[in-house]
């Protein structure tokens, strides 16, 4: 179905078919959106579904279908990205039905008034109509329509955490698996809807007084003209995420009815199996914004830091609005301790670490935590393999020498797809070892709903995450069990910060009390300690400088006096 014009920003529609023959043996365009070079690409007739099976049944066969389903979901922030660069060869090799499919991004899929003229979350519905032509008709692919798992990276994975609380999508999958990204994620929902398509709207010289003339001047401006007025609301790199999914307040076809954490709460949902992790440096692709936008404010003046660099961070990325100058002096003394502000080589890895805690890993804390208490299974994974490729380095180069982004965003995908990415490396030996047994750990999951055990013993047990013992499973040469990942920091976003904040509504389900949370107390304190000192410190400067005015004033007032007198006598 095309989507522009009078289709524009309205729901989707499931396709009426065809006549003859369609050849569907390669891909079509990606949906409207910038490359990295800034250049436009895509069009609006974007809504396309890939279907990848090892085996087609024979023509007239009735034989039963034998192969598990695995839909994935790009990922790029809900506004980039397409399943084109997706190739299915690793998973087929595991008898697995690869589905993936384009949905519409960026004010074109997310847009909302925040009223019935324009709901918003229409990428997210063109999704669940993709789930349900799955659902209808992969069988005629070879594939079993009840053993379908979701699974999505970035963006796309905060979407399967969606899908299993939308009541639009309940009973289309039976696993799902989320891969650096949660519906819990500050970044993942858009809290003022309207002020962003009035937004929208003014830059893109469109009237704004009411919810229907915004729509119908956007119904006919040109593709280039949203995607400039989309680009021009950005303020930290990429940031902030304005087009992404909302609540949806008004309406019959709600997707979201309700905020993410609320609707989790409420356990109103299929309580599918969940597999749901993080990579070790997902900030990595911060990297360039440091580099090539702030490295002389940054070496210019030793404060910026301090007073632009992470309060930016913190307004455009995450939700804490109160407070942001307390705020910024903890996580600068938890983060930026006892290095030079100054040196953007000295920034780089804590502010990787920084932005990888405050945007992913405590989200997933988050997720894990409250999906497990509702008694679902659920395993954790942190992926920490530096291979011989990056995404990070693919997309932007290779940074200064002396520097490795790590294990980035997307890294995992390396390993479960054939990526069609210019300026790939020669996977090593050992990523081939890696890559057996990262494709393993997914479709394993797929087929059969729980961790796999190796029959040969190699590795020990992948333990499901309970909220009391906290169990992941660590990817790297080799696979690890353990438990209470980053918790410190899980802590510190989730409950310290925003109570610092101000933020009446906790972020979290409370979590145990542990000695992470009580050595974050010690650093909250002697943090507030090291601003009160400094505060007393600038008091005590004033009222110095306020004595030796006053002082000054004082000598001068009597040398006055002392000349008028000398010249009274004198004449």
């Amino acid at each position: 179905m095309v989507y522009r014009n009078h289709r524009r920003l309205q729901e989707p529609l499931m396709f009426p078919g065809w006549a003859g023959t369609l050849d569907a043996r390669d891909y079509r365009s990606v949906c409207p959106q910038w490359d990295l070079q800034g250049r436009m690409k895509g069009a609006e007739d974007c809504l396309f579904i890939n279907v990848f099976t090892p085996s087609l049944p024979a023509s007239g066969s009735f034989a039963p279908v034998t192969y598990p389903v695995m839909i994935f979901i790009h990922g790029g922030n809900f506004e980039e990205g397409s399943a084109n660069i997706y190739g299915p060869e690793k998973l087929m090799d595991k008898g697995i039905i690869l589905v993936t499919f384009n949905y519409r991004i960026g004010v074109f899929g997310f847009l909302s008034s925040g009223d019935n003229t324009c709901p918003g979350n229409m990428g997210l519905k063109d999704q669940v109509l993709a789930i349900r032509w799955v659902r209808e008709n992969i069988d005629r692919f070879g594939g079993d329509p009840n053993a379908i798992t979701i699974f999505g990276q970035g963006s796309g994975a905060a979407s399967v955490l969606m899908h299993i609380l939308s009541p639009q999508s309940q009973g289309l999958f039976s696993r799902a698996i989320m891969q650096s990204g949660s519906a819990l994620c500050d970044w993942a929902l858009e809290g003022e809807p309207l002020g962003f398509a009035r937004e929208i709207a003014q830059r893109a010289k469109c009237p704004t007084d009411s919810s229907s003339s915004i729509l119908d001047c956007l119904r006919l401006k040109p593709v280039m003209d949203i995607l400039n007025a989309q680009k021009e609301t950005k303020i930290f790199g990429d940031y902030p995420l304005r087009a992404v999914p909302v609540v949806e307040k008004s309406g019959d076809n709600k997707f979201l009815p309700d905020t993410p954490i609320n609707l989790l709460n409420a356990g109103n949902f299929r309580r599918v199996p969940l597999m749901a992790g993080v990579n070790r440096d997902e900030g990595a692709f911060f990297y360039p914004l440091l580099l090539n936008t702030y490295r002389e404010a940054l070496r210019e003046n030793p404060n910026f830091l301090r007073t632009h660099l992470i309060p930016m961070f913190i307004l455009t990325t995450t939700n804490i609005r109160g407070n942001v100058d307390s705020v910024s002096e903890t996580i600068i003394f938890e983060y930026f301790n006892r290095i030079n502000h100054s040196n953007v080589s000295q920034i780089l890895q804590p502010f990787i670490n920084m932005s990888t805690d405050a945007m992913y890993v405590a989200c997933n804390d988050i997720t894990v935590h409250s999906y497990a208490a509702t008694g679902a299974p659920v395993y954790m994974y942190t992926f920490e393999y530096r291979g011989e490729n990056s995404m990070v380095e693919l997309q932007y180069g290779t940074p200064i020498a002396y520097f490795d982004p790590g294990v980035s965003h997307g890294d995992e995908l390396l390993y479960l797809f054939s990526l069609d990415v210019d300026g790939l490396r020669q996977p090593s030996l050992l990523d081939n070892l890696v890559s057996g047994r990262v494709v393993s750990l997914w479709t394993d999951f797929a087929k059969f709903g729980e961790a796999p055990q190796f029959v040969n013993y190699e590795y020990p047990r992948w333990e499901p995450y309970k909220p009391e013992n906290q169990a992941y499973y660590r990817i790297e040469r080799d696979l690890k069990p353990e438990s209470f990942y980053k918790q410190r920091a899980v802590d510190m976003w989730t409950r310290h910060l925003p109570a610092l904040a101000g933020m009446t509504t906790p972020t979290s389900s409370p979590l145990t009390q542990n000695k992470h949370s009580e050595s974050l107390y010690r650093t909250l304190a002697w943090a507030m300690v090291a601003v009160s000192i400094a505060l007393l410190v600038v008091v005590i400067v004033l009222l110095v400088v306020l004595y030796n005015q006053k002082r000054s004033q004082s000598f001068k007032a009597n040398t006055e006096n002392q000349s008028r007198l000398s010249g009274s006598t004198l004449y």
